[in-house]
């Protein structure tokens, strides 16, 4: 009997201690261990990536501006040739007949001009004293001026030879590489036919291609980074073609950079471009938000616990989400955990990061 007395004393003795630790267990149980993170400022970007070309924004196609045989040619395909530089030479033995034909008459016309010149002012001195008509006068002065008109033309002419002459030498008008010859040492070329076809490397261009989802959205001035294997190079889009292209209705942009990886015209590059930018944006982390039924929201932590907040979101970028309504910068957000957790939630804090 003694006993079972102190046996139900101890139990009423340690009744209010176990309660209490069975109330802490379960409010343990209810505690949710998180991480945390700070919304923070940064400069958030939307980019899409497209394909394109380097492309030399001189390729000039030479042409025959005389008809001549080809008497000899001193650059071959691949050959680097300067501005100004002798690429080929053409017969110019006719125009060198015509240059001369065109010196001697502008020769004898100036000789009769000159005596004729005298004709006039010794008629215009009879003419004073009467000694002659006006009629007779105004036939000595027309005669003059027929000179003076054949004259003028003698010296077209000179400079018609001269200027062919002068096109029999094949000039580079630019600095590069020959990518084509088009032409054999005694070819008869007509005026208009090619001749050369030379590349300038010196300076490149990209040409990007973007579909027509992105045409509105493309703009001169936007940042392009162009990318061909492990290079990279930065640029801006310089001209937009109006029209999209036919077929692909792809807008095609030029993007001017500095090649200094001597990228050769015809290389494929890939493009990505920045579409928007914003400059200290409020960013956090993607697997910080969370979708509810209100909406994406993000918990945000008060002391040991949490409160819901509904948020608005904006650009992505690498793994970061900008919000643009709901938090501000430097307020403490739950990271990992926070799927677990719902308005006024007690949380325990295992690690923070900013």
């Amino acid at each position: 009997m003694k006993t079972l007395f102190l046996f139900t004393l101890l139990i009423l003795l340690t009744q209010p201690t176990f309660i209490s630790a069975v109330k802490a267990a379960e409010q343990a149980s209810k505690v949710t261990p998180v991480s945390t993170t700070k919304a923070s400022q940064k400069t958030m970007l939307k980019t899409t990536q497209v394909r394109g070309e380097i492309e030399s924004p001189s390729t000039p196609h030479i042409a025959a501006n005389v008809a001549a045989d080809v008497i000899s040619i001193m650059v071959d395909e691949g050959m680097t040739v300067i501005k100004g530089q002798l690429l080929a030479e053409l017969d110019g033995e006719a125009f060198k007949i015509a240059e001369e034909k065109a010196n001697a008459n502008i020769q004898r016309l100036q000789a009769l001009n000159e005596n004729q010149q005298g004709e006039v002012k010794r008629n215009k001195e009879l003419l004073i004293k009467k000694l002659i008509s006006q009629s007779v006068f105004d036939n000595v002065q027309s005669l003059m001026k027929q000179f003076q008109a054949e004259l003028s033309g003698a010296r077209a002419m000179l400079k018609e030879a001269q200027y062919q002459l002068s096109h029999t030498k094949i000039l580079s008008p630019i600095s590069g590489v020959i990518q084509q010859r088009f032409i054999s040492t005694g070819d008869y070329v007509k005026v208009g036919n090619p001749i050369f076809h030379i590349v300038e490397i010196d300076k490149s261009r990209g040409r990007i291609y973007f579909p027509d989802s992105l045409s509105s959205s493309i703009n001169i001035g936007m940042e392009v980074t162009l990318t061909k294997d492990s290079e990279t190079a930065d640029g801006v889009i310089t001209y937009i073609r109006p029209m999209m292209e036919n077929g692909t209705r792809a807008t095609h942009a030029l993007v001017e950079f500095d090649n200094l990886h001597k990228w050769k015209p015809g290389t494929s590059i890939s493009a990505t471009t920045v579409l928007a930018k914003h400059l200290e944006a409020i960013a956090i982390p993607d697997r910080a938000l969370v979708r509810r039924p209100a909406g994406i929201v993000v918990y945000r932590v008060e002391g040991n616990k949490v409160a819901e907040q509904i948020v608005t979101t904006g650009l992505k970028q690498n793994a970061f989400t900008e919000i643009t309504t709901g938090i501000k910068a430097g307020e403490t957000i739950v990271l990992d955990g926070a799927a677990w957790l719902t308005d006024g939630a007690s949380i325990s804090i295992q690690k923070s990061s900013q």
